[in-house]
């Protein structure tokens, strides 16, 4: 079961209000997908995972944190707007990609990433097959500009990898995926061993379609050494 509330929110960059749902309660089943999309009712609360004023189209996690007047001229640029009103992803992707926009500004690079990917999950929702392409070539761009300024993806490096290389080959960049792979060491966890060699035999596979940490595991356990 998932609950929600209405609370209206001042916005920061323009000062105007609107009523913004926010998460009482959720109960989740399954396991998240490997780029750790997670898995019904969670997912089905992603839409407040955002907040969004359709007054001037400043997105964040809380439209009232005072961050917006900063934010101001980004918000109000024609790139900033022109990705709000796209008709080539569902609003939602919009909304995650727009701040996006904002925190690749900030230089944070990590968040700015996983926005991006949000709005791949959005996309696989509405079924918009080209959008989840567009935005998971966004996320694998900021992962790897983060690894390049020496920041964390994630806190496992074998867990960095392997949601980029389920984003690769998520867009068909197999090649890109495998290569990935071939030049990380998946670490000392099992649960890490068990992603890199599912990821790989996808690879080899030509799949490009989506699968949970659960279909790893099974795959793991029918094909031990």
């Amino acid at each position: 079961m998932v609950t929600f509330s209405d609370e209206v929110k001042t916005c920061s960059c323009c000062g105007k209000s609107s009523s913004q749902k926010e998460i009482m309660s959720y109960t989740t089943f399954g396991q998240p997908d490997l780029d750790l999309r997670p898995p019904p009712m969670k997912r089905d609360t992603m839409f407040a995972w955002i907040q969004y004023c359709s007054h001037c189209g400043y997105c964040s996690h809380d439209i009232s944190d005072q961050k917006g007047v900063s934010r101001k001229e980004i918000i109000e640029s024609s790139d900033y707007q022109a990705q709000l009103s796209s008709n080539d992803y569902p609003s939602l992707a919009n909304q995650f990609l727009c701040h996006s926009i904002l925190l690749e500004h900030e230089n944070s690079l990590v968040e700015a990433a996983w926005q991006a990917l949000r709005a791949a999950w959005a996309c696989d929702d509405a079924k918009n097959e080209q959008g989840a392409v567009h935005s998971r070539l966004r996320a694998v761009k900021l992962i790897d500009d983060s690894r390049s300024a020496n920041l964390e993806f994630s806190k496992q490096l074998g867990l960095d990898r392997c949601i980029e290389a389920d984003a690769l080959r998520r867009t068909g960049e197999l090649q890109r995926a495998k290569e990935l792979l071939q030049h990380t060491q998946g670490g000392e966890e099992e649960i890490i061993k068990t992603l890199f060699k599912f990821q790989l035999h996808l690879i080899e596979s030509n799949d490009t379609r989506c699968y949970t940490i659960a279909d790893a595991q099974k795959y793991h356990d029918t094909n031990k050494e």
